[in-house]
């Protein structure tokens, strides 16, 4: 019989389940521990869903976490990005002028074509529809625009220049359209515009859209669509030149949309360099020296003009020449092709980068050098009967037939070969057995700055050549020969200088000896007329030589036009002290030679020092005298004593 609080207790659960049927209330009896079992593998169900709860809000926390602390500035930036965007507005360039205020390059109203990258449609399809439209705006190819687009800096939102000068029309399509091309802006801008650009174009350079290299270098000061000087006074005085760019707040809709401008600051114009150039003198040079090449059917040409006594550029020019207006502009791929196919190499600045055989131009250091080393005395007479033999060798001078008796004066003005062949390597049928030897010539040469730069405020100056034994064995390994002295001695061989550096020396003995360093820029002022910067005479070399020696050589010089190889010049209503040179270039073709005539003015108290360089002209007092004169006779009309 069964326990009596058991049969209670079942009474008990039946009236609670009134509802139930007597079996199932049986039922619910029998499996009693069943029900438990049931109860338990709830309650272990709540904690694993908890846990599970737990767990994701743990991680949308974190998630939230990451976004808004550890990643909250990036995006912000990005966010701001969409709606507030830094634009710089680009300041005009100073002006190049001349020592008188003329303008050599100043700056002229454009339109340009920018892309911000960072705009440009994800979708490609969309993207190559809109460059379609703009290609055909601007009558551009549409794959060299694309090309130009994949050089840039990818997802920027400065603007990066796509076409430079583009019309007023185009620029006002382009921007009625602004909504459908997202990511291609029209700009005003300010590009340099150059006056008399081949006459200026070598000294001056040019400038042109900088690169992602060149913005790296300036450690980003610079916009992406700015313009920087590339070479010449432009690329040289880049940090006066370029003025401090304003910017801009603009709010920009989610499209990437202007709507309003929240803040500005305003750009500064760049600094004025003044030059040492004389305009109108640089002009007369150019002119004169292009209407002699057009005369011996030559194309390359260089000159330079200076002040003695300060080492002031007055004139600077190399041919051939090119239009620089094309790179301020933008110049196409044709144009620049067919610049850079040009066997005449129109980019190189003969003046201070041409290296040539300076032929006899090279004899008044010559002489500096045999007088102060006592190889010879003013009174020293050497025969020139046209031709050294030493063994089985023969060394001819430039008059087969020979020039006669010689001196140091006449030598100088009669441009002997044979008097400077002995002075440098000895004669033995003459007082001098046996000369100043290539050491000596080396040493000398380089103490007039042969060999090195002379440091003029321009870029790619080459220093010339002084060879000697040493340089010989180590760069082509050979011995030096009495001949290699012979040649060096009259500028041939393998001495090399450039005109600049002809200039130079010349300068020097006009001066009484001192070297100076030559220099483009008179000043840099600013808007106000301040002076920021100021080019000043610096002596590179002095009391190196005897006045008395230096004296000796300009009367040699003067000769030259009194009575010698330059006499043409003697007609001119100032009195010029010159020397001229033929150096041969060709071994194969010993007609084919390099003309070369260089002076100074008045004898007396030089002021202006000329010098003139035609590649393959001929004889120096044939080609480059006429240019020197027609140079002179402008000079002492509209500068001498004004």
């Amino acid at each position: 019989m069964g326990d009596p609080f058991e049969i209670k207790n079942l009474k008990a659960k039946i009236h609670a389940n009134k509802n139930l049927s007597y079996d199932e209330a049986f039922l619910d009896l029998q499996i009693d521990d069943a029900t438990t079992l049931d109860d338990e593998r709830d309650s272990v169900n709540y904690r694993v869903l908890g846990g599970i709860i737990f767990v994701c809000l743990c991680f949308l926390f974190g998630r939230i976490l990451f976004l808004q602390v550890i990643k909250g500035s990036e995006y912000k930036i990005l966010a701001e990005g969409n709606k507030l965007r830094i634009q710089y507005v680009l300041a005009p360039r100073g002006l190049v002028l001349d020592r008188f205020g003329k303008v050599i390059a100043s700056n002229t109203p454009s339109f340009e074509l920018d892309v911000i990258t960072a705009d440009l449609p994800l979708d490609q399809s969309q993207f190559l529809a809109e460059l379609t439209k703009v290609a055909a705006i601007l009558g551009k190819d549409n794959s060299e625009l694309q090309d130009i687009i994949a050089k840039m800096q990818p997802k920027s939102y400065q603007g990066q220049t796509l076409v430079q000068d583009i019309t007023k029309d185009q620029a006002l399509i382009l921007i009625a359209k602004q909504n459908d091309l997202k990511g291609f802006v029209a700009d005003d801008s300010a590009i340099r515009d150059y006056k008399d650009s081949l006459v200026f174009t070598h000294l001056v350079g040019y400038t042109g859209k900088i690169t992602q290299d060149e913005l790296i270098q300036k450690n980003n000061t610079y916009a992406s669509n700015d313009d920087i000087g590339k070479t010449g006074i432009e690329y040289w005085y880049e940090q006066f030149l370029h003025g401090t760019n304003g910017r801009k707040q603009a709010e920009i809709d989610a499209q990437g949309n202007y709507k309003r401008t929240l803040a500005e600051v305003l750009p500064v114009l760049g600094n004025n360099v003044k030059l040492n150039i004389d305009y109108d003198l640089q002009k007369t040079l150019y002119n004169n020296l292009t209407a002699e090449l057009n005369v011996v059917k030559s194309k390359k040409a260089a000159a330079v003009i200076t002040n003695p006594y300060t080492g002031e550029i007055m004139a600077l020019v190399s041919l051939p020449s090119f239009d620089n207006n094309l790179f301020a502009k933008g110049i196409s791929k044709d144009d620049y092709a067919k610049l850079n196919a040009n066997s005449d190499n129109v980019f190189l600045n003969r003046a201070i980068s041409g290296q040539y055989p300076p032929g006899s131009t090279i004899k008044p250091m010559m002489a500096v050098a045999a007088l102060t080393e006592k190889v010879v005395t003013p009174q020293t007479k050497i025969l020139d009967d046209g031709v050294i033999r030493v063994g089985q060798y023969a060394f001819y001078g430039y008059e087969r037939s020979g020039l006669g008796i010689m001196d140091i004066y006449s030598a100088i003005a009669r441009s002997s070969d044979i008097y400077f062949y002995s002075v440098g390597g000895g004669n033995p049928k003459s007082p001098v057995k046996n000369g100043l030897g290539p050491d000596k010539i080396a040493e000398y040469l380089r103490k007039f700055y042969l060999g090195q730069k002379l440091g003029i405020d321009l870029p790619a100056e080459k220093p010339g050549l002084v060879p000697d034994p040493v340089w010989k064995k180590q760069v082509k390994k050979e011995t030096w020969y009495l001949g290699d002295t012979y040649h060096e001695s009259i500028g041939q061989g393998d001495v090399l200088a450039t005109p600049l550096q002809v200039n130079s020396w010349t300068a020097t003995i006009a001066n009484g000896g001192r070297v100076m360093q030559p220099y483009v820029l008179n000043e840099v002022n600013d808007k106000n007329g301040k002076i920021l910067a100021k080019g000043m005479p610096k002596v590179l070399a002095e009391n190196i030589f005897d006045p008395n020696v230096i004296k000796i050589v300009q009367d040699g010089m003067r000769q030259t036009v009194t009575q010698g190889t330059g006499r043409a010049l003697n007609t001119l209503p100032i009195a010029v002290s010159a020397k001229t040179g033929t150096a041969q270039f060709d071994p194969h073709n010993p007609n084919r030679a390099h003309a070369w005539f260089t002076s100074y003015a008045p004898s007396d108290n030089p002021q202006i020092a000329v010098t003139v360089l035609v590649e393959g002209g001929g004889e120096g007092y044939a080609v480059g005298g006429p240019v020197a004169k027609a140079v002179y006779a402008w000079w002492a009309e509209n500068r001498y004593k004004k």
